[in-house]
């Protein structure tokens, strides 16, 4: 299978079975980019060690692999200093995520004993929006032209769970009346970090199982929500959301399909490891669409793998058809 891999994919754990970034890298560029070394040069071991409070035999030894890859180099005088091809603001927060990635493919075993994912804190979330967002900004453009093709009347938009604010700002772009719902600790990160500054997009704060925006909208935009839930909160969901959609609108699912690309079969694994999601097939999405009386049922490839909309509307009785592109 031919690799259309962007190059910050090719940073982060989502890349194919063949091609995995040296793991032993990216857990030495997370740590020192957490201690504050990369921030702290140019400098030497010594000096880092004690501005930082750190061990200098560590500092050392961990510039001293990071300059195998190309991160840091040694100056005549002894300092270390980045290297002009040390990953950029982008690349960084991709590492990051893929160093936690790790950790949680660590935790596997765990999750066969049936131990449950600790949840993720405050940190490791913007950790996570972060590296998301330099992927939203990617998924963005073809996502929302798939969702206007469907729904070309669309003027007001809800993005579920916005997190990054990637989406809603794409749908912005395009002259729509935007609305981004996430929980309320990420939304008052989303607006510490300015992602969505100078934007027209609202931001609404709230468990969405518990509360939602006023309606009508007409496409409901879910990204990065339903692979984190199972079965019975994804039916929940889909219940709780369908008022919300006008006659004529559509909800929208961007998402990996299971069993049509082998990147969302790893991401199945990635889940397990973290948050204790699954990435859903075609046929689940269709039962789930139908039983919360959706119908109109569509699933379409997009161009960047392994992404997936599922689109449907408000009604009662589903039909499945697929549009690949």
């Amino acid at each position: 299978m031919a690799s259309s891999m962007t190059r910050w994919q090719e940073l982060a754990f989502l890349v194919p079975p063949d091609e995995p970034r040296d793991w032993r890298m990216v857990l030495l560029y997370d740590a020192a980019v957490e201690a504050g070394l990369l921030d702290a040069l140019p400098a030497r071991p010594a000096a880092l060690a004690a501005d930082l409070e750190l061990r200098e035999h560590a500092v050392r030894v961990v510039l001293e692999c990071l300059a195998l890859w190309g991160i840091v180099v040694t100056a005549p005088d002894g300092l270390y200093v980045l290297d002009s091809g040390a990953p950029g603001a982008d690349a960084r927060a991709v590492l990051r995520h893929h160093a936690r990635a790790i950790r949680g493919w660590s935790r596997i075993p765990d999750r066969l004993r049936g131990e449950t994912p600790a949840q993720f804190g405050l940190p490791a979330v913007e950790i996570m929006l972060d590296a998301l967002a330099v992927m939203g900004r990617e998924s963005a453009p073809g996502a929302v032209d798939a969702c206007l093709a469907r729904v070309p009347g669309t003027r007001r938009v809800l993005d579920l769970g916005g997190g990054h604010g990637e989406f809603g700002l794409e749908f912005a772009r395009r002259g729509l009346q935007v609305t981004m719902q996430d929980r309320p600790d990420v939304i008052e990160l989303a607006r510490r970090k300015g992602w969505l500054e100078g934007s027209d997009v609202e931001l609404f704060a709230g468990d969405f199982f518990e509360t939602l925006p006023d309606g009508p909208f007409d496409l409901v935009f879910c990204a990065g929500v339903v692979y984190t839930f199972g079965a019975e909160r994804n039916q929940a969901l889909l219940r709780q959301v369908r008022p919300l959609i006008a006659p004529g609108g559509s909800l929208a699912i961007h998402t990996f399909l299971r069993d049509t690309d082998e990147l969302a079969t790893l991401f199945a694994a990635q889940m397990l490891g973290t948050a204790g999601g699954d990435s859903h097939g075609e046929a689940e999405f269709a039962g789930w669409l139908g039983e919360t009386g959706y119908r109109e049922v569509e699933s379409q490839r997009l161009e960047r793998r392994p992404e997936w909309m599922i689109f449907a509307s408000p009604g009662a009785a589903p039909r499945l058809g697929q549009a690949s592109g």
